[in-house]
């Protein structure tokens, strides 16, 4: 269901309109699932409006659900995947990158975050007359 069509029903029937509606104006619903124990999951489903009236919005997006589904269900955790991480081979000469480039090359993300508000802070205490 389009995005216009959907407005239409909800501004028509207000909050009686079909669920479809309803979610697309919203951006999602929440969908029930079962688990084999009995116990429920109340997982937030994003509708995102189709391109004509013939398709359904809902079963298109059950349908990515299932894959995210199947895709994340792989037998080893992503973390244990990958032991070290991976860094290119570089043929540059060593004169080119000096000593702070090369390792922030080997920092992680969060560290090289880290030190730039250290630096940023020392920058600011020092413009920062007392």
């Amino acid at each position: 269901m389009t995005l216009e069509t959907a407005k239409r029903i909800v501004r028509d029937h207000g909050e009686v309109a079909c669920k479809e509606a309803l979610a697309i104006v919203r951006g999602g619903m929440t969908i029930c699932e079962k688990n084999v124990d009995g116990s429920r999951k109340y997982i937030w489903l994003k509708i995102m409006p189709t391109k004509t009236d013939d398709e359904s919005s809902i079963d298109v997006a059950l349908e990515i659900l299932r894959m995210r589904k199947t895709r994340q269900s792989s037998p080893a955790p992503i973390g244990q995947t990958q032991t070290e991480p991976v860094i290119p081979n570089v043929t540059k000469a060593p004169n080119f990158l000096n000593e702070t480039e090369t390792q922030m090359a080997r920092q992680s993300f969060f560290e090289r975050i880290k030190n730039k508000a250290v630096e940023m802070w020392h920058e600011i205490d020092s413009i920062v007359v007392e």
